[in-house]
């Protein structure tokens, strides 16, 4: 018989081959293919379970073919949660079951439908706090370009240049509030060469008639409707003051009346005089309605008059009002692009054929006003707008004279009250104006609950009817404290409302159901998701933007590419959406169990063989780190991420038992780019079949994106395929052990050798045991031993370091299989030339001291 040190050094010389010829064999091939085919189609664990061929192969290639009759216990392991430390398959000593529980996505092991995962939800937070950051950057930039250009003479040439020049065109279109995709250049620019009072100019002769016309129209429409109005009130008011006339003289009458009996009472006359006093007030309001409503009468017939000398007669109003009507609708839809064109008009100052004239073609304060247009048209404040209403407020500051210059600027208005901290929608203008001014006391009387108002109120220097001289509003030290406090407050609103939506954002995705949930009342949540991509509200339809978040990321010719714009992409794979619209199991680089498992792996490896203030200062280093790789790992959209990450790397090769820095990037690199379903390919001839393990975990495509399709899938496609390749090594051994028993323990040890964390993973797995045994000539008795007893007996023997070394890993291997032939007297004159130094027998005494020997 050949020994088995021969034997195994002869498999595991070239495995490749060993393991091609294995699944070569027909029924082998067969069951593959079959897993192949149809482990995609299981619907749930039931369904697998059913499936005798699926599940005996999924069993078979994690080891535990002897449990296949066990289903009640296997579908506890297979519904663990393995983030959970008292899940079943937690529980289980056996390293097998928790391998087999993360290798598929039942129950908690794989995750559960969701609108959202955790990591998508973060990646969308971080998004948006990105495109924040963009957009503060990106509108500094452009308004420091704009100024730039427009504001120095010599910069811009022509019109051309202008509209030529996309970065200022599409700044000045936000800055008039205009839709770009209604931009017609030969319109804008006659626009901008345009004298408005020159009435043979391009936009008067292609706008501004039509656009007089119709303003004509609105007028005179409106005249004749006030008109028609003054003719039915005038009756009406005839009658009032014919009413008060007759009121008037009968007061008049009862206070004569009344005075007389006054004049001759004899006795008490208190009575009669707080009754004439009551006639006599009612007199006083009465001719003061009269005086009143005269006063409106002459008005009406003042501006009845006037109107009707411009008017048509009053018979014809109707007829006129049905022609105006129809001037009005002709031009309704055109008038918003019309009054475009006459902004344009008035604010370029070009010379007809374009050029530029000795004193510029716009005024600073034209450029200011745009800049600020601009800034209005942005969803939110950033901090170049907070320094322009700075700016703005103290250019303005010398010319105010009275609250209301204030009051009656939105921006000032807006300036003052973050600046005091009054920004609350109740504060309105009206309660700004009384504040400056101190009317009523107001300052005092919420002295205690509202002291923002005496700071307000102490900035400025209002006097109490609310003027104040031009350039006094404020001193110095009051504009200095002003800006501090706008600085320090611009954003703090914006800031909690942001925090406000974020709360209801993730209580709303917990609840969401499917994509019509996302489009329900009020699109919070979805209006919060496109702000974080930097799609603008109006950019897209209700039905594009669902077919979006619908679409097969993984299909180039899905709706999504079709619209050829990248942020629906990014928005689309933070939600898992079904082409149904019902949401599905979030799709990632690895699978939940595979993460959780490979964030405990490093854990473990980090702290194993430390003891006290060196395992807990090394516990909670790993622990952060495997942090960063759970919450990393869920946001990696593609193998590209993932290769850059090095970090992430580093983690993932240390907790398989790697050294990284052995590990170059070139050689990830190609090992990630390795087909493993081909036995030739980069990552499969290597000696260390760690390397393909590791990237089995990982659920990318040929071209390196994440197999989105796979969404629900009980198995990701590369633990698909690390399942076939487990397979076909247990049966490799199987087959191997049917031969020769020795061989078959060599090959699961130095398999299983890199998930021995500590003696008690041996002592729980009867085959290592029988390897530890067998290797160091321990009795068979000694499993009747106290464990903890085993235990230090194990590591007395073995230095658990050691496995992690391939050289000492592969000694310690060859010494099993030389002990194993002696006690089953299967030794060869190799072996006994290895262990001896002689082709002679060997004594006794040899043996035993062999026996002793440790692994160094």
């Amino acid at each position: 018989m050949v020994s088995t040190y021969l034997t195994f050094d002869l498999v595991n010389r070239d495995i490749q081959k060993s393991l091609g010829r294995i699944s070569g064999q027909t029924m082998v091939a067969n069951d593959t293919k079959y897993y192949q085919e149809n482990i995609g189609k299981v619907k749930n664990l039931d369904e697998f379970l059913g499936d005798y061929r699926l599940y005996s192969y999924a069993m078979k290639a994690h080891g535990l073919e002897e449990m296949i009759y066990a289903k009640a216990f296997m579908k506890k392991v297979f519904e663990s949660d393995l983030s959970d430390e008292n899940s079943f398959a937690n529980r289980l000593t056996d390293e097998r079951y928790k391998n087999i529980a993360a290798a598929f996505n039942f129950g908690a092991a794989g995750g559960t439908a969701a609108a959202q995962s955790n990591g998508q939800m973060d990646e969308l937070f971080e998004t948006y706090d990105e495109t924040v950051a963009a957009l503060n950057d990106t509108t500094a930039e452009d308004t420091r370009y704009f100024r730039v250009m427009l504001g120095t003479l010599g910069n811009i040439n022509s019109v051309d240049e202008l509209l030529s020049n996309d970065r200022l065109r599409d700044y000045l279109f936000r800055a008039y509030d205009y839709d770009a995709k209604y931009y017609n250049r030969d319109a804008i620019r006659g626009a901008m060469v345009s004298d408005p009072n020159d009435p043979s100019s391009f936009f008067n002769q292609a706008y501004g008639n039509e656009l007089a016309g119709y303003r004509a129209a609105r007028t005179e429409d409106g005249e004749l409707a006030e008109r028609s109005t003054i003719i039915i009130a005038l009756p009406a008011l005839q009658d009032t003051i014919q009413t008060g006339q007759t009121t008037r003289t009968d007061l008049m009458a009862q206070i004569a009346a009344k005075q007389n009996e006054i004049d001759n009472a004899t006795g008490d006359t208190s009575a009669l005089q707080q009754e004439l006093d009551a006639l006599q007030a009612s007199l006083a309001a009465t001719e003061a309605g009269l005086l009143s409503d005269q006063a409106e009468l002459d008005r009406y017939n003042t501006r009845l008059t006037e109107l009707n000398s411009r008017l048509v007669p009053v018979d014809q109003t109707e007829a006129r009002r049905e022609a105006l009507q129809e001037i009005i609708n002709a031009s309704v839809d055109k008038i918003p692009f019309f009054q475009f064109m006459e902004v344009l008009a008035n604010d370029f100052n070009f010379n007809p054929d374009g050029s530029v004239p000795p004193g510029g073609f716009i005024t600073d304060d034209k450029i200011d006003e745009l800049v600020g247009g601009y800034f209005s048209s942005q969803t939110r404040t950033t901090r170049a707008e907070a320094m322009y209403n700075q700016e703005y407020f103290e250019k303005k500051l010398p010319t105010i004279t009275k609250a209301s210059d204030i009051t009656d600027d939105p921006r000032l208005l807006q300036y003052v009250k973050v600046a005091y901290g009054l920004d609350e929608s109740y504060i309105v203008p009206s309660t700004i104006e009384r504040i400056l001014a101190n009317d009523g006391g107001i300052v005092e009387q919420y002295e205690e609950t509202r002291p923002q108002y005496r700071a307000l109120y102490n900035a400025f220097n209002f006097q109490a009817d609310g003027t104040v001289a031009a350039g006094n509003a404020q001193t110095e030290a009051q504009t200095s404290a002003t800006r501090d406090g706008y600085m320090s407050r611009w954003d703090d609103k914006q800031e909690a409302a942001t925090e406000k939506s974020i709360q209801f954002y993730k209580l709303d995705m917990a609840a969401l159901k499917s994509v019509n949930d996302l489009f329900g009342s009020g699109r919070t949540s979805l209006n919060f998701a496109l702000e974080a991509v930097g799609i603008e509200l109006s950019t897209y339809s209700d039905l594009k933007l669902r077919n979006a978040l619908k679409s097969d990321l993984s299909d180039p010719k899905s709706y999504i590419y079709t619209l050829k714009d990248p942020r629906l992409v990014k928005l689309a794979k933070l939600f898992n959406f079904a082409p149904d619209g019902s949401i599905t199991t979030p799709v990632m680089a690895q699978s939940n169990a595979t993460i959780t498992n490979i964030a405990k792996d490093y854990i473990l490896r980090k702290t194993r063989y430390l003891e006290k203030d060196e395992l807990e200062a090394a516990k909670t280093k790993a622990q952060a780190e495997a942090k960063y790789y759970t919450d990393t790992i869920q946001r990696i959209e593609n193998k590209s991420e993932l290769l850059a990450d090095r970090k992430l790397l580093d983690i993932l090769l240390f907790s398989k038992g790697i050294d990284p820095e052995t590990v170059t990037d070139d050689f990830l690199k190609k090992a990630f780019d390795s087909d493993l379903s081909d036995p030739k390919s980069f990552v499969n001839i290597q000696a260390d079949k760690r390397f393909a393990q590791l990237v089995g975990t990982f659920n990318f495509l040929p071209d390196g994106e994440i197999d989105r399709r796979a969404a629900g899938n009980v198995q990701n496609g590369g633990e698909v395929i690390t399942t076939q390749s487990m397979y076909v090594r247990q049966l490799l051994e199987t087959e191997q052990g049917e031969e020769n028993p020795g061989v078959r323990l060599a090959l699961y040890f130095e398999r299983m050798a890199d998930s021995i964390t500590d003696p008690y993973v041996i002592l729980g797995d009867e085959a290592l045991l029988e390897f530890f045994r067998v290797t160091f000539s321990m009795p068979a008795e000694m499993g009747s031993m106290d464990v903890d007893k085993q235990a230090q007996l194990v590591k007395s023997k073995l230095n658990l370091e050691d496995l992690s070394d391939p050289v000492k890993l592969k000694k310690l291997v060859q010494r099993f299989t030389m002990m194993y032939d002696i006690e089953n007297q299967v030794i060869s004159s190799g072996a006994v030339d290895i262990l001896g130094g002689t082709s002679g027998s060997i004594s006794a005494d040899t043996l035993w001291a062999l026996s002793q020997l440790k692994m160094r």
